[in-house]
């Protein structure tokens, strides 16, 4: 699909595949996306607080947008998507304690692309 976008979440897979989320979610369905994927991983491959801690930074990341425009109550709900979405993550962060300042501090590992560089002063490969 060539005019679609998508989201990536890095960190999610337990193959370590890249997976990828549809750009017109809108905050809340981002919200949901990332709190399904916490479960499933928590729930049936048993990660642990480092490997989790990169989907509760993205979680902790999309809140703000999610306070500002779902804040009001859903009555499929009944409470309102942010008041759900940051019980969810304080609940998380306790269990698994996370601070606020680990979830903010968090960064992605660098992407590692094209060949590796030689170290310097290494010796080539010599031809005969």
């Amino acid at each position: 699909m060539p005019n679609e976008r998508f989201i990536s979440y890095p960190a999610a897979s337990p193959s370590g595949e890249q997976m990828l989320g549809w750009a017109g979610w809108n905050h809340a369905d981002r919200a949901r996306a990332l709190t399904r994927l916490i479960e499933q991983r928590a729930i049936y491959d048993g990660w642990d607080a480092g490997r989790i801690t990169p989907l509760l930074a993205g979680l902790a990341e999309v809140l703000p947008w999610v306070k500002q425009w779902h804040g009001e109550v859903d009555p499929a709900f009944g409470m309102s998507p942010a008041d759900a979405f940051t019980a969810y993550l304080a609940k998380k962060q306790a269990e698994y304690r996370i601070s606020d300042e680990d979830l903010r501090s968090w960064r992605p590992e660098p992407p590692r692309r094209g060949r590796p560089r030689k170290r310097p002063g290494a010796v080539g490969r010599q031809s005969r």
